[in-house]
């Protein structure tokens, strides 16, 4: 019985002394990470708004959010494993490694992600637009950094690559 009570109390010291300091670390931590969100993201809106071409906004607001969301996660994850007392520093050397090798196997995808930036800040198209790309006619869906995503006349749904896309024409 005396080892159980030794047992719980040097468990509860643990807990205290290492756990219940870390908590509240890492819950300021994930309160940061929504604050800087809701921040970017009405800042963003904000912007945004004094611009005139709606659909445009529409398309930019989306892809700043995924891209914020996505870098603000895996920060605050990193701040927590690190809280938690996981040395992040090999974490983030393999990250970085990966990266590389990641890079060299992807080309097609960095492709895909150039073209959709270029097609963003030149505006050759969005969210809305009567469009044909690639032997394909309908209206614009979505549009990523990766893929742009048409709706013909018949309802299908055609998701391009938009390294694939070479022409564009806009329709009236």
């Amino acid at each position: 019985m005396s080892s159980f009570i030794s047992f719980s109390q040097s468990f509860f010291e643990t807990l205290l002394t290492w756990i219940v300091p870390s908590f509240f670390k890492v819950a300021l931590i994930i309160l940061l990470a929504f604050f800087i969100q809701y921040l970017i993201n009405l800042a963003t809106e904000n912007f945004l708004r004094n611009l005139k071409l709606i659909r445009r906004i529409e398309t930019i607001r989306q892809i700043i959010s995924s891209s914020s969301h996505l870098i603000i996660i895996l920060i605050s994850l990193m701040m927590i494993l690190n809280e938690l007392g996981f040395d992040v520093r090999p974490l983030l050397a393999s990250a970085g490694l990966l990266g590389v090798a990641f890079s060299l196997g992807a080309q097609h995808l960095m492709k895909d992600v150039i073209n959709g930036f270029l097609i963003l800040i030149e505006d050759q198209f969005t969210i809305g637009d009567k469009v044909k790309l690639c032997d394909i006619s309908g209206t614009v869906e979505r549009l990523n950094l990766r893929t742009t995503t048409i709706k013909d006349t018949n309802g299908n749904i055609h998701i391009i690559p938009n390294s694939e896309i070479k022409q564009v024409t806009v329709l009236k």
